[in-house]
């Protein structure tokens, strides 16, 4: 399944056109921009795709752990004049996987413990 999304340059030059309708934004968290209430369990920041042009995101829910600045992230939810209110936040990840140091030691120890056996 192909999921289609917009990039921050097509929402803004024409933004009339994505007012209320729900829509997909990919794109970069802005390096300094996010707000995090956990209070109130709300999230804002900026979403851009070259560090020159920025739409502001609002997203009410539990922040993802994977989320961070200059990560990649696609929101769904609408335009409400400058602002995008997400009703969804997807982060993207990276699909390398690395193992830490300590935990590969120890895994290996682990293993070698149970062939002495």
């Amino acid at each position: 399944m192909t999921v289609f999304f917009y990039t921050p340059a097509e929402v803004l030059a024409s933004p009339d056109e994505f007012e209320n309708k729900t829509i997909r934004i990919g794109a970069l968290v802005q390096k300094d921009s996010v707000e995090w209430d956990a209070q109130a369990i709300e999230l804002s920041f900026k979403i851009t795709e070259d560090s020159k042009i920025f739409i502001p995101v609002f997203y009410a829910g539990v922040k993802p752990d994977l989320f961070r600045e200059g990560q990649g992230v696609v929101v769904e939810g609408k335009m409400k004049g400058e602002l995008f209110v997400a009703g969804q936040l997807l982060v993207k990840h990276s699909e390398e996987y690395t193992v830490e140091t300590d935990n590969k030691k120890s895994k290996e120890d682990y293993y070698r413990s149970i062939q002495a056996q």
